[in-house]
Formats: C-alpha cells, structure tokens, sequence
C-alpha cells in the first residue's frame, strides 16, 4: 500500500484549514446572529431548564391519582421464654420472626385538592413557556441594537475613509499647485497635517468596528471572534424611510396586550393563583382513601416443641385486608383559614403585577413610539444640513483648486461635511432601530 507523502498531507491539511477559516469568515446576517444568540445565550438555556423542572411538577401532579405499591419485609430477633402449641412455657436463648407485606393505597376523593393542583401546575408550566418566549425576544432586540450598532460604526469608516482619500487627492493637487508656483509651500505642509488627522480618524473609526463586532461576537458567545463580522443589509432608502407613516400609540398597545409574552405569562400566574385558592380550600373538606394489602410471616424457636415448619407457617399466618380510610377535619389550629387567606392574598397580588406589567409596556410603547417620532425628524433635519454642507463644501473645493482659499478655509467646510455625513447616519440608524422596535411590540420579528 502507498502511503501519501508528507508534502501531500500538509497540501490537505491546508486546504482543509483554509476551508475551515473561510467558513469562520462567512459574514453573518441579523437573522443568523438572533438564532445562534438564542441557541447558545445562557439566560435562556436557564429559562428551558425552568420549563423542564415545571413540567415534570406537572408530572408528578398527574400521578397523584394513581395508587402507590409498596414491599417490605422485617425480621427481629427475641430472647426470653416461649409458649409452645401445648401452652407450655419454655426457656429458650433466641427466637426468630420473620414477615413479607405487600401493601397499596389510592386516593378517591381528596376535597378536588388533585385536580386543583394539576390545574395550578399546568398553568405554572404556561407561563414558564412566556418567559421562555420573552428572554428569546429580550436576547433579539439586545443583538439588533449591537447589529445596528455595527452597521453605523462601518459606515462612519467608510465616511471617514473617503474623507482621508479625498484629502489624499488634494495633497497630490496641491503639490503641483506649489511646483507651478500658485499656492505657498506652507499650504502644502498644512493639507499633509490634514491628511494625518484623518488617517488617524480612520483608524479610530476602524477601532470602533473592531470593537461594535466583538460586543456583539460576544453577546452571540463565540468563542472566537476574531474572523467574526457581519453581512451588510440591504436598508431602504432614505426617500422610503421618511416617508414611512409610524403607527399610532394606542395601536401598537393594542397589538401587544394580545401578543406580548409578558402579558400573556402575568395572566397565566394570576389564574394559576387561582386555583392555588381552591387547593388551600380542599382542606375543609373530608378525605376518603382506599388501601389495601396481603402479608404472611414465618416464626422460629429454638425448641423442639414449637412447630418450625416454614410453608405451614406460610398458609396459616398468609392475611390480606382492603380498607376505606375517611378523614374529617374539624379542627387545625386555623392552619387551613390561614393558608386560605394567603391564597387569597397572592390573587391580589397577581392581579396587581398585571396591571403593572400592562402599565410599564404602555410605557415602553410610548417611550418606543416617542423615540422613533424623533429620530424621523433627526433626520430629516441631518439631511438637510448634510445637502447644505455639501454644497458649502464643493463651494470651499473649488476655491481651493483655484488657489483662492486657505487650507484652514477648505478644512472647515470638509469638517463640516464629513460631521454632518455622520450625524445623518446616526439618525437612520437611530430611526431604523426606533422602527424595529415598534415592530417588535406590535409582534413582528425583528427583520433588515
């Protein structure tokens, strides 16, 4: 058999790690980064362990119902005299008794305490569901802002990019500018200068990029961020953001009270209360079991007048029983009012967290609808100054290359443009977050 050679293994294993670094680089796109988020975030891993643990109470809850089984067997040893089958009294140094049982008891009627209690722990397993359903939302919007957040950091490179090279331009323009002899040598030192600054903003703004995809490398927890990065959507247009008609208030509220999780779990728990109540109240009413058996037992003595023989032992002392058990409370020391009244207690309380769950979501829809109103407007406003600071910019440009302005002249008006360029991309991104969020509590998923 011919083996490969190593020049041939290390080929392979090159390609294969150049296959697995492309994968790694694969740019990744918001609805990616929300599944892995939620896959692998350990709140919610947390929040499912919560959901198991409940639905196996609910388990447990079930088979109540059903009736127990249970074996046993004892042996003991005595020492002192015995009677033999004559009534004779004998001294003995050691006997011996030995008993099996088998024994089995159901409930019948516990008051409804059962049925009740599978109720309670159904519901608890319903609103364990929610605050699944509302920690995969919480972990959605947390990866939307830092994606978002990406997005802006990549974009005000890319601005600060074209500013550094478009100085570079002017750098090579004005150089022939002092050659030819219109401009002063100190013009073209200052241009350089500027040329500088900007490089340094563009390594500060590459910085930040570095930083937003580690933020959100990390919220997604990879373990390995460094070839992690995004893909870039396709946004809509400014025309089409502007123009965008933002839904009421009092509409998106409405959406959410019938599809929020928080709702729906402070719901289920308060109706969970309820039945909670009705099990404190099971214990005023009386209790009827049944139970049910067979036992046998085997005795010996150390005496020949007593009777050792094993199975005649067995037929003779073999019993079985059934019973009914009735338990009637009259009196517990106000156990079962007390415990009644703190059922009744925790309804209150119930009721009163759904209206404060209802109260703080109009809030944060106000609060939500408030921030995206604003953000339309910031930038519509950023717009107009960026067209205004483009305009002032070309004007400063052309004077420039005319040698009829200063540098400081035309790094003014850039400074302006290249702000200006950036606060717009602030409010779009501020805009389409505030956008998105209104979707979120209206029940939509969070897309680009």
């Amino acid at each position: 058999m011919n083996f490969p050679s190593l020049k041939t293994l290390a080929a392979v294993a090159g390609l294969l790690a150049g296959f697995h670094v492309a994968a790694r680089a694969q740019p990744w796109t918001l609805e990616r980064c929300i599944e892995h988020a939620i896959a692998n975030n350990l709140s919610i891993k947390m929040e499912e362990i919560n959901h198991e643990a409940k639905a196996i109470d609910l388990s447990t809850a079930k088979y109540s119902r059903l009736p127990n089984l249970s074996a046993g067997a004892d042996h003991s040893f005595s020492f002192g005299s015995v009677e033999d089958t004559r009534g004779a009294i004998s001294k003995q140094k050691m006997t011996s008794n030995t008993s099996f049982s088998v024994s089995s008891s159901m409930p019948i009627f516990t008051g409804f305490q059962i049925t009740n209690e599978i109720k309670v722990r159904h519901y608890s397993v319903m609103a364990a569901e929610e605050s699944l359903k509302k920690a995969k939302e919480n972990i959605a919007v947390s990866v939307a802002r830092a994606f978002l957040d990406v997005l802006l950091k990549k974009e005000i490179y890319k601005i600060s990019e074209e500013t550094m090279n478009f100085t570079s331009e002017n750098v090579k323009k004005t150089e022939i500018m002092v050659n030819a002899g219109n401009v002063p040598l100190a013009q073209l030192y200052e241009i350089k200068s500027q040329h500088a600054s900007d490089e340094a903003r563009v390594t500060t703004a590459e910085n930040d990029v570095s930083l937003s995809l580690l933020t959100l490398g990390q919220l997604l927890e990879l373990p390995d961020v460094n070839r992690f990065d995004i893909e870039i959507p396709n946004l809509p247009d400014s025309a089409a953001l502007l123009l965008e008609n933002l839904p009421s208030s009092e509409k998106i509220y409405g959406e959410a009270l019938a599809v929020k999780p928080q709702i729906r779990e402070a719901e289920l728990q308060l109706e969970g209360s309820k039945y909670s109540l009705l099990v404190a109240k099971s214990a005023y009413l009386p209790q009827l079991s049944l139970s049910m058996g067979i036992s046998d037992r085997y005795f010996r003595a150390n005496n020949p007048l007593v009777p050792n023989d094993f199975s005649a032992q067995l037929g003779d002392n073999l019993q079985e029983y059934v019973g009914l058990s009735l338990r009637i409370p009259v009196f517990n020391r106000f156990a079962t009012k007390n415990s009644v009244h703190t059922a009744q207690i925790n309804i209150n309380s119930r009721q009163l967290a759904l209206e404060d769950v209802k109260k703080t979501l109009y809030k944060e829809i106000q609060q939500a609808y408030h921030n995206a109103a604003s953000a339309q407007k910031s930038y519509r406003a950023a717009q107009k100054s960026v067209e205004a600071a483009r305009e002032a910019f070309r004007y400063a440009d052309s004077k420039y290359q005319t040698g009829k302005s200063s540098v400081y002249e035309f790094t003014e008006a850039k400074a302006t443009l290249t702000r200006s360029l950036s606060e717009e991309s602030q409010a779009k991104f501020s805009y389409i977050f505030a956008s998105k969020i209104l979707d979120f509590y209206s029940g939509r998923p969070i897309k680009l």
